[in-house]
């Protein structure tokens, strides 16, 4: 006689139901969801607490001056996040070429290029909003120079944010938290990403220098040192969301790196097109691109226009 619900799955009262089977299996998955990532943050904030001065050292003595070690610091950051993602996909056993599918690169492209086309669009309602109000002004077609950096800056930040963030980090939420409704552990992964923007050093810090300034760092962060800034935080949650929706409609990381460009090369492009007017006051009308009302109000509006049917599926 089967029993679904109690051991002794056959006649002779020998081995386990099926449920137990499926959920000892979902508890093993979570277990090394779990391990992987208390694992994955605990190398990551050794490996740069060590490595942040010497190479800090290295940066100085080819370019002095240069870079400050807060700067650096960020940086360091970054580069051992992505080493250690290639870590933590081994360990889970993960492709993360499934993220982008190879035999539809044409669709792929076209998807990221018709939202990197969005992100531009979002920050130059921004901007002429400013340029009404008087906060910017136009300087002018930026040379080869500016337009070369914001392609570059805006393809290396998304393609890099995405794939950690939305690939790696969404998939370790995915292991850690089982059985969950997904608007959760999309909620979660958008704080994280915008907590993300605000883990260094404020400038100007830089430890005193010494091989322990890597791990005072740690205690003089933005994210809790007070000069972070709130609407930019806030505006940093709304984008989480956006792209990771996007990822979850689509099935792929395309439009989610082709929007996350698009935006952060607008922002560069638009700093040099249309700078601050010289008498420009900061207030809710600007001239941050980032932070303040008016950006915020156009993130919330695309927000809402693609959460406009929440996600009621679990991630099993």
């Amino acid at each position: 006689m089967i029993n679904d619900d109690k051991e002794g799955g056959n006649a002779g009262g020998v081995g386990k139901g099926w449920r137990w089977v499926v959920e000892n299996a979902q508890n093993k998955s979570v277990n090394r969801g779990v391990i992987g990532i208390l694992g994955y943050f605990g190398l990551w904030i050794f490996l740069t607490s060590v490595l942040a001065w010497p190479v800090a050292r290295g940066v100085e003595g080819v370019a002095p001056g240069i870079f400050p070690f807060a700067r650096i610091f960020g940086r360091v950051e970054l580069v051992v996040a992505l080493v250690l993602a290639v870590g933590l996909l081994r360990w889970w056993g993960e492709d993360p070429r499934r993220w982008v599918d190879g035999k539809k690169w044409k669709g792929e492209l076209g998807r990221g290029g018709l939202w990197a086309g969005v992100g531009l669009a979002m920050v130059g309602l921004v901007a002429l909003g400013q340029v009404v109000l008087g906060v910017r002004g136009w300087g002018g077609w930026p040379g080869v120079g500016v337009w070369a950096g914001a392609i570059g800056t805006g393809l290396l930040v998304g393609v890099l944010e995405e794939y950690f963030f939305r690939g790696v980090l969404g998939l370790a939420w995915w292991r850690a938290v089982g059985e969950r409704k997904a608007g959760l552990v999309v909620l979660v992964g958008a704080v994280i990403f915008a907590g993300a923007h605000f883990i260094r050093p404020g400038v100007g810090w830089d430890g005193g220098g010494g091989w322990g300034a890597g791990f005072l760092a740690w205690g003089s962060l933005e994210l809790w040192s007070g000069t972070g800034h709130l609407w930019k935080l806030a505006g940093l949650v709304l984008i989480g969301l956006i792209l990771a929706r996007l990822v979850w409609n689509e099935q792929s990381l395309a439009g989610a790196i082709g929007l996350h460009a698009g935006w952060v090369g607008g922002l560069r492009w638009v700093e040099s097109a249309c700078p601050p007017v010289p008498q420009a006051v900061e207030g809710w009308w600007g001239p941050s691109l980032e932070a303040g009302p008016l950006p915020f109000l156009l993130l919330l509006i695309v927000t809402l226009a693609l959460w406009g049917r929440p996600i009621r599926a679990s991630l099993g």
